[in-house]
């Protein structure tokens, strides 16, 4: 197998977002760039330069459509925890993977125990409470059970002899939430995401991807309607209320970030062509 490039792990997304973006207009599902994948449309009318992933969002309606209902002609399949037999996904949110060309090695964070290909990442938006103090009591709640969740990923890794002391410990600590907690706390993580329903709330959050937290908590009227925009020579949809959404999150997002900060999205994982 040859390890991927950049340019190649792109290519790769960009088609699975192709095929995503086709069968939505086909069944009329709501979906939106998010994240980096959205400041890349706005500021690059692409990729961000440095960066290899996609990201893209789904209101919880159009989500659960999605993951129950997606079927790809060209091998790309959903992972979530939330579809029946896949307990042996770790993640509060979904993933659309190719499972024909390629192969990701992730075992220093390993995210799925089945084999799996280069993905973009889908998250669910739910809605949050109309009280923005409240809000943030529940999202500082919710986050201790979504870091657990990542340590518990973390902890699977095996104990090395050529790793600090202190990292070993740190280990230790991380796999003793594995004998405590269990996978359950994914669960109790991704319940939570839903205690509001996201159809009779003013407010809407991505509750399934802590990083951010009451960043990314907006009125739904910035994702009330979506807008075709480019997007490395074609177009797929974005939140027309985009430049809140990025304010909050970035503050000044057409700003380029220093050169130290212009990292590879998965740098901690190898991708890999299967047949090349």
């Amino acid at each position: 197998m040859r390890e991927m490039t950049t340019e190649e792990i792109q290519m790769v997304s960009l088609d699975i977002l192709r095929d995503v973006h086709d069968f939505c207009v086909k069944n009329g599902i709501k979906y939106t760039l998010q994240g980096g994948t959205l400041l890349g449309a706005v500021r690059h009318k692409g990729f961000i330069p440095w960066d290899d992933d996609i990201d893209i969002a789904m209101p919880r309606p159009d989500y659960d459509k999605f993951i129950r209902t997606y079927r790809s002609e060209r091998g790309y399949e959903v992972f979530s925890r939330e579809l029946p037999h896949s307990r042996d996904v770790y993640i509060s949110y979904a993933r659309i993977c190719d499972m024909k060309r390629t192969f990701v090695d992730d075992s220093l964070w390993q995210w799925t125990s089945r084999s799996k290909g280069v993905w973009i990442d889908l998250f669910p938006l739910d809605g949050t409470e109309d009280s923005i103090e409240i809000c943030k009591k529940r999202i500082s709640k919710m986050t201790f059970y979504w870091k657990a969740g990542s340590r518990l990923r973390s902890g699977q890794n095996p104990l090395s002899s050529q790793s600090s002391f202190l990292s070993r410990i740190r280990l230790l600590l991380k796999k003793s939430i594995i004998l405590w907690y269990g996978y359950d706390v994914i669960d109790k993580h991704i319940s939570m995401c839903r205690e509001i329903d996201y159809t009779k709330a003013a407010y809407y959050c991505n509750l399934s991807y802590m990083r951010y937290g009451i960043r990314e908590r907006h009125h739904k009227k910035v994702l009330d309607e979506v807008i075709l925009v480019p997007f490395e020579k074609e177009h797929f949809y974005i939140m027309k209320g985009y430049d809140e959404a990025l304010s909050e999150k970035y503050g000044n997002y057409m700003q380029l970030p220093p050169i130290e900060k212009q990292q590879r999205g998965h740098e901690i994982n190898r991708f890999y062509w299967l047949d090349r």
